[in-house]
């Protein structure tokens, strides 16, 4: 793998629309002191690199009626070859399954849940997840409130 070099009006140019997803090139430009032709070039050499991947909105989902989030842990079956791969297709395909991450430790999936419901948790968790023929156990954490959320690595520009 080549490796990307970036210098400080490229963390900039990241940090920025990490902060505000849809600012213009104008006023991209302007916070980071660069022209809008320089800064219209280094943004798309960005989004080449696949450094920017994409942009999306943040979206509140217990305004639309989502009262549970939680992070269920997987452990599937060490006997069936593809086990893991078998689960992870099988929780893809879930709407309420958010997120699903292969972890290292003693379980091998973390799944982000998003459900109504407990009761539609519930039936996602145990009819469905734990039901699933290379599931050995789950257990689950349910969000309580939020401290801190889309937060970044990089601070603020």
């Amino acid at each position: 793998m080549k490796e990307i070099i970036l210098d400080r009006t490229d963390y900039n140019i990241i940090k920025a629309l990490e902060q505000n997803g849809r600012i213009s090139n104008t006023q991209l430009a302007q916070t980071i002191n660069l022209s809008q032709s320089q800064c219209l070039r280094r943004l798309r050499q960005l989004e080449e690199m696949d450094i920017i991947s994409g942009y999306q909105a943040h979206i509140n989902y217990q305004k639309l009626g989502y009262s549970v989030m939680a992070w269920t842990l997987v452990t599937v079956s060490k006997e069936e070859p593809n086990a893991r791969d078998d689960v992870m297709a099988f929780l893809q395909q879930q709407n309420a399954a958010i997120g699903v991450y292969g972890v290292t430790g003693d379980v091998d999936l973390m799944v982000e849940i998003c459900a109504k419901d407990m009761t539609q948790f519930t039936d996602l968790v145990v009819k469905q997840i734990y039901a699933h023929a290379n599931v050995i156990s789950t257990k689950s954490y349910i969000r309580l409130d939020t401290a801190k959320q889309n937060s970044s690595p990089l601070g603020r520009p």
